[in-house]
């Protein structure tokens, strides 16, 4: 009888996740500007307790720093504005380069096209029409398109980050007020405190990283004579955020800047041989140090998140995949009934025990 139970349960159980999924992605424009209110909130909630200490009211440090998020962002956009449209013009110019370079290379793929389209033509009936394609609209439209959209939801998510960060531990201790008995008051507050302030330093350690990779990237980038390389930068801390995919991409757009910008093969190469040494001391010595080997995840579990998030959110959901899967083994880690699935999610490399590397 208690086997068929715990069989129902865990039935159940996998009902919930694959229709809390679906759920997800039918209400993502409402859960995306949310989750990332939640995840800013966590970062900037230490930095509101510290204005604090010295009599801030907690209302004036949270605007405080929502002005610095608006500042940081309008910072960003006119910084990197000039760099990005130089890039889109000089674009097609570069790819073409690159094509010249590597024809050699595609010139077996063309005559297996050209071939295909042969065989293709010879088995088409003789009154079969040609469909003619719409040219798509430009990269540049479509970023003009989704321009208001855009800004209504970095407005709706500054909000959100304001009334977290202002109501503090209100949330808090409405959970307390529902708890029973004393004792259950205590374990209530001190499960929640502890995950808001993991989760907090996470985030704030793992931002700070990526900062530094985009701050040396960049430099790296300016000494190797690379153009835009505050761009390049920047877009190598952001996409540092989605583990493996997001350096796995940025390798493979410096791979295509140095093609594009030098002509000496080996000068290109240092471009992304470069980032990648860099990429390399960051994932396996620094956020292993700084971070803990404790929240090390299996690379497998990663995979499949990034993969899931994905396909739920689009890009958003690969950069919000690495946080959001943290703050979840964070969380089973605090609360006994989610224990189990912390343990599975560990790297098998590290032993759980000690947090040490398993010999």
């Amino acid at each position: 009888m208690t086997k068929d139970l715990r069989a129902l349960k865990r039935s159940v159980l996998v009902i919930l996740a694959i229709f809390g999924t679906y759920a997800c992605y039918l209400a993502r424009e409402a859960l995306v500007p949310l989750v990332l209110g939640i995840l800013l909130s966590l970062l900037l909630s230490p930095l509101v307790t510290f204005l604090e200490r010295f009599r801030v009211p907690r209302a004036i440090g949270s605007l405080l720093m929502v002005l610095l998020i608006v500042a940081g962002i309008a910072g960003a956009i006119s910084s990197l504005a000039a760099p990005a449209q130089t890039w889109m013009a000089s674009a097609p110019a570069a790819f073409q380069s690159i094509e010249h370079r590597l024809r050699h290379v595609r010139d077996p793929i063309d005559q297996a096209r050209e071939a295909t389209r042969k065989l293709e033509n010879l088995t088409q009936s003789p009154g079969a029409t040609v469909v003619v394609k719409e040219q798509a609209p430009g990269v540049l439209a479509d970023a003009l398109a989704g321009t208001p959209r855009a800004l209504s939801t970095i407005a709706v998510v500054l909000l959100l980050v304001y009334f977290f960060l202002s109501s503090g531990n209100t949330f808090l201790r409405r959970l307390v007020e529902v708890s029973p008995d004393l004792s259950e008051k205590r374990v209530v507050v001190g499960i929640a405190r502890g995950i808001q302030q993991e989760m907090s330093r996470y985030l704030l350690t793992v931002s700070m990283i990526n900062l530094g990779l985009a701050v040396a990237t960049a430099l790296a980038m300016a000494l190797l004579g690379v153009p835009n390389a505050v761009l390049w930068g920047m877009l190598a801390g952001l996409l540092n955020f989605a583990p493996y995919a997001g350096p796995t991409l940025t390798l493979i757009t410096l791979a295509l800047v140095g093609l594009a910008t030098f002509t000496s093969l080996g000068h290109a190469l240092a471009v992304p041989g470069v980032f990648f040494a860099m990429a390399v001391v960051e994932g396996q010595f620094i956020s292993p140090l700084v971070v803990g080997r404790r929240l090390a995840i299996n690379p497998t579990i990663v995979f499949v998140w990034l993969m899931l998030w994905g396909a739920l959110w689009g890009i958003v959901g690969i950069l919000l995949a690495g946080p959001l899967l943290a703050c979840f083994r964070i969380l089973c880690e605090h609360l006994p009934s989610l224990r189990t699935i912390s343990v599975l999610m560990a790297d098998t490399r590290v032993d759980p025990s000690n947090g040490d590397p398993a010999a």
